[in-house]
């Protein structure tokens, strides 16, 4: 019988994502996934969903979130797990945090409005969209203004304007670390081969462990992105400090390329100590 696989980040329609809580189980289920988090941006919702999904299902939930954190003026995603949902400190920090992934979209539509006659950030802040189309309002919003003709060609009017996650006051690693421990759960840095800008795998390596020394308790080694050198290189790190290992698709169902399960790692593959 072939060993069921662990997928411990996906986004639902809460976040960016175009599925439901249960439109992910059932796809996760389909594709021989037996370790399963739904890993919201700054949202809880959906894993909350999951959860109550979960209860009578032969697949194991783990309970998660994908927090924003700024260090040295640049994100990076921090992937909690095992946290307590009903923890009102750690609700609130999330709660705090959505807000401000708000506000950055935000500070974007006020840049434009000096520029286009047909953008108005009251407008933008009445808007609504079909959140199953994925991704998020402000992206929404320019298509129906036609600035852009597609989600995706939204991405570069955030370089144009200059507007990035440090345009607000994301909290650093650390702190976002801290909050998750005290919640009962684990912190994993989220897809480090794209995150960290290095390109020496030695540099890599070096930021690697400064980060690690913030609190990590592990590192999303398998990604679907990742090249063998980057996968070895954060499994050695792993190894040598006794950190946990974990394995995402980082799947957001039609908003973009990937689908539960797709990072396809036996759950004896990974290290996920809770």
């Amino acid at each position: 019988m072939t060993e069921k696989t662990a997928d411990l980040h996906i986004h639902s329609f809460y976040s960016d994502g175009t599925m439901s809580p249960e439109e992910i189980l059932e796809e996760a289920i389909q594709n021989n996934v037996g370790l399963l988090a739904i890993t919201d941006h700054d949202m809880l919702i959906g894993s909350l969903e999951l959860q109550e999904l979960c209860r009578n299902q032969d697949i194991m939930y783990v309970s998660g979130v994908e927090i924003d954190s700024l260090e040295q003026g640049l994100n990076y995603h921090i992937l909690g797990y095992g946290i307590d949902l009903e923890d009102k400190i750690f609700a609130e920090f999330i709660s705090n945090n959505c807000r401000m992934l708000f506000d950055f979209n935000s500070i974007l539509i006020k840049k434009m409005e000096k520029d286009y006659p047909k953008i108005s950030f009251a407008e933008y802040q009445a808007y609504s969209y079909d959140c199953r189309k994925g991704g998020w309002k402000a992206l929404h919003y320019l298509m129906e203004k036609g600035i852009t003709t597609s989600l995706r060609e939204g991405f570069a009017v955030y370089i144009k304007y200059d507007c990035y996650h440090n345009s607000v006051d994301f909290p650093s690693i650390r702190t976002a670390c801290n909050y998750i421990h005290n919640a009962g759960g684990k912190a994993v840095l989220a897809h480090p081969g794209v995150s960290i800008i290095e390109t020496d795998l030695t540099l890599f390596k070096m930021k690697l462990l400064e980060f690690i020394d913030y609190g990590l308790d592990g590192i999303e080694c398998y990604y679907v992105t990742h090249s063998n050198e980057i996968t070895q290189a954060c499994l050695k790190l792993c190894e040598e400090g006794n950190l946990m290992i974990t394995a995402g698709s980082d799947c957001h169902g039609a908003f973009g390329n990937a689908h539960v399960g797709d990072v396809n790692i036996p759950i004896s593959r990974i290290k996920f100590d809770l």
